[in-house]
This record gives structure tokens, C-alpha cells and sequence, in this order.
């Protein structure tokens, strides 16, 4: 929410809660709400709070001393007097503790910590080595990527309360289980929650990275504000986070979103393996796209000039941009293939936003072209925008997860 001149940005929640019978449950839920109100509007007064909470006086003052019991506001000092006593001003700590995101690429790990306002305060990456694309040796990289964060910004692992983990494939984010991970090596039914808890010590959520990419353009991007949309990443791999009516949708067997399995026009359809990569992926993911520049370098024997065959997708579209033919056309076939992935993912789900995202799906050219191709139906057209928040999508969407899942537990 960004209702205020707060820098602080927490996932969307209602102020307040429903008042329970019990006296501690109300205790609780006076204190979850007016803890809520205070990481969106700090600094603020006790009177700031009543008018925003609806609440009385002795309320918000019990629920604050109780709240400072717990080391989670701080005291700013007066503020600007109205004509009366100037009032305390308040803050939320969001020092208090920290929270951690995780992205398992195809290539490399990244991890990010954050305050209790979702601040990043560090982050920590790594290249894989062949042996440690294994599910235990990216645990055991996890654990020394927190610890290392953690000396950065010169705090203890004990400070950092949750985590939340993008994994590239099919995910059961319930069981916490990788179903499939096709671009890592020995990535079937992983338990990856249980590892990660085990191997780090902390609560932790598994989610699929495009889907993380969604939350967070949702949470503090292009799609901010929009209840119907899909995130489309493309990259290595290629897949879908799609929200619904303001939340993310799974579907009944986790599978929502994995369109990298999408038959292509003219080409027979493929028996489906968690093995095994689709035929979107193979045809606009980044080694899709290299390839089908080479076949035309080769064609006009192009391919042994400066090394034009050794370009990577985002080159070859840069290409394309300062006036390339044949880049031009490499653009061309993949703008026609994602639009008409598009095209077929809103007659089903009529979004209103389209964003791309991943190294590949964001660059500018590409995103241009396949925008024209839509734009010519008459329906079947939502907006098409690049994401906003680029390789950072899904490490924000992890750093969201993970304040919803402390809120709770700052309270005990």
C-alpha cells in the first residue's frame, strides 16, 4: 500500500480486523491492525491512529505499549504542534528483523535481504558449478548466501524471520514440493521446503519463480492496481504468472502458467514430460531464438562474420534495433509466436494487462513488435507493458511473501 509519505510498502491487507469475542484474541487483533496502519503511515501520532483505526484512545495507547514491549515501534520524538501539545511521533521498526528471497535460475542462485518494510538491505549471488545444481548443494549455497548477507549488513541469522524460495518449474506450494525443475539436474519431486528448513532453520515458503515475478509486479510494479493480468517470463525458460481477480491462481495441479508447454502452429503436439522442456520454450526461450538466428546466419552464410553466430538473444534483438535484417526477422518470429500465445491466453482469461519479463521477454524491441501484432484484433488485445522491475521481479515477489508470512509472528 502506499497510502502516505511512508517509504514503507507491505502487500495489500485490510486495516483492520473483524473484533473476535475473546479478550486476547481482541488484544491481538487490535495490535495486528494498528501495527498494519503504522508500517503504512509512519511516522504518525497515537491520534493519527485513532482517526485512521476507528478505535478509542485507551485502545490504540494499550495496543502501542504493547506493540513497544515488543521492540516493534520506535519513538521519534514531538511533532509539529495543531495549537495543543505536540504530539510523540511514531515509527514501525522495521529494523526488528529481516526477511530473506531466493531465485534458483538455470545458471546461477540470488538472494536478497530485506527489512520489515521490505527495504532491501543486501543482496548475494553466485554462479553454479555442474555439481551444485543438485537440490542439496543449492540448499547448502542458500545457507552461506544468508549468512554472508547477514555480515554485510552486520546482523545476526537469528534476526532474519522467513524466506521465500522461486523455484523454476512446477511447484505444490502447500507441500512445499518441486515437482519439476527441467533446467536443473536431478530437480524431481524435491522436497525443497523441508530441505530449506532444515538445512537454514527458518519458515519457508516455495513458490515457482514466475509466479514470484507476478506477486511482485503486483506488489511494487507494472501490474500495481491491476486485479486481472499475466506475467509472462522469458528467458532461459518460458512461463506465466497469472492473477486473477487479485490473486494468483494456481490451478487444481499447480501447472497454471507453465506455457513453455504450449504446442506450436504447424507442428505436431508433444506427449507432456516433467523431463523435458515444451515446444514454446525450445522456440522462444533464449536458446530458441539463438537458434533460429543461426539457421538464418547460416542460410546467407553470414555465420562466420565477427562472430555473429555467438550473440545472445538480447544482442540479436539490439541488432534489430539499430537496422539488422536479419535481426529484424528473429524479432519478427518471436513477436508472432508470443502474440499468438497471447492471443490464446485471453480468449480463456481476458486479461487486462500483459507484462513481460526475464532477460528476454522485457527488451524493448521485442515487447514493440508483438504489441503491433495484437493491436490489430479487435478483441483478444489487453495492454502489453515491459516489467518494471526487471531481474528484481521475483526477489520482490519473495520479499512479499515473506512480510505476509511474519505479520503473524511479530506478534508472539
Amino acid at each position: 500500500m502506499r497510502l502516505s509519505s511512508s517509504t514503507s510498502s507491505v502487500p495489500p491487507e485490510p486495516p483492520v480486523e473483524a473484533p473476535p469475542t475473546r479478550p486476547s484474541h481482541l488484544r491481538q487483533a487490535n495490535a495486528r491492525g494498528l501495527l498494519r496502519l503504522l508500517r503504512e503511515h509512519s511516522p504518525c501520532s497515537k491520534a493519527d491512529l485513532v482517526r485512521l483505526s476507528g478505535l478509542s484512545a485507551p485502545t490504540v495507547s494499550s495496543a502501542v505499549a504493547y506493540l513497544e514491549s515488543l521492540n516493534l515501534i520506535e519513538k521519534l520524538g514531538e511533532g509539529e504542534s495543531s495549537g495543543g501539545r505536540p504530539p510523540e511521533m511514531l515509527r514501525f521498526n522495521a529494523g526488528h528483523g529481516y526477511v530473506a528471497g531466493v531465485d534458483i535460475g538455470g545458471t546461477r542462485l540470488r538472494m536478497v535481504l530485506a527489512d520489515l518494510n521490505g527495504r532491501i538491505m543486501t543482496q548475494w549471488a553466485t554462479q553454479f558449478t555442474d555439481r551444485q545444481r543438485t537440490p542439496k548443494a543449492v540448499c547448502t549455497l542458500m545457507r552461506d548466501g544468508l549468512r554472508k548477507m547477514c555480515q554485510d549488513v552486520s546482523t545476526s541469522t537469528k534476526k532474519v524471520l522467513h524466506i521465500t524460495v522461486g523455484a523454476p518449474g512446477v511447484t505444490n506450494v502447500d507441500s512445499g514440493i518441486v515437482l519439476s525443475a527441467p533446467n536443473l539436474r536431478d530437480w524431481n519431486s524435491v522436497p525443497l521446503r523441508a530441505m530449506v528448513e532444515q538445512e537454514i532453520g527458518l519458515a519457508a515458503i516455495i513458490e515457482n519463480d514466475t509466479n514470484l515475478a507476478a506477486v511482485g509486479e503486483h506488489w511494487r510494479g507494472s501490474a500495481a492496481g491491476a486485479k486481472d493480468f499475466i506475467f509472462i517470463a522469458l528467458g532461459t525458460g518460458v512461463g506465466a504468472g497469472i492473477f486473477l481477480r487479485g490473486q494468483l491462481h494456481h490451478g487444481a495441479n499447480w501447472s497454471a502458467g507453465e506455457i513453455g508447454y504450449t504446442a506450436i502452429s504447424g507442428r505436431s503436439r508433444q506427449a507432456l514430460s516433467f523431463s523435458s522442456t515444451g515446444q514454446l520454450e525450445q522456440s522462444i526461450g533464449g536458446l530458441g531464438i539463438e537458434g533460429e538466428w543461426q539457421k538464418l546466419l547460416s542460410r546467407e552464410r553470414r555465420s562466420s562474420s565477427g562472430g555473429l553466430a555467438r550473440l545472445r538473444a538480447t544482442e540479436i534483438f539490439d541488432l534489430a534495433v539499430d537496422g539488422d535484417r536479419l535481426a529484424a526477422q528473429v524479432v519478427e518470429y518471436a513477436a508472432q509466436i508470443l502474440a499468438g500465445c497471447i492471443v490464446e491466453m485471453s480468449l480463456t482469461l481476458d486479461p487486462e494487462v500483459i507484462i513481460l519479463g526475464g532477460g528476454v521477454g522485457s527488451h524493448p524491441e521485442l515487447c514493440r513488435i508483438t504489441e503491433k501484432l495484437l493491436v490489430r484484433n479487435e478483441f483478444a488485445k489487453p495492454q502489453v507493458r515491459a516489467s518494471s522491475l526487471g531481474t528484481q521481479a521475483q526477489l520482490n515477489g519473495a520479499i512479499s511473501l515473506s512480510l505476509a508470512a511474519t505479520e503473524a509472528r511479530l506478534l508472539t
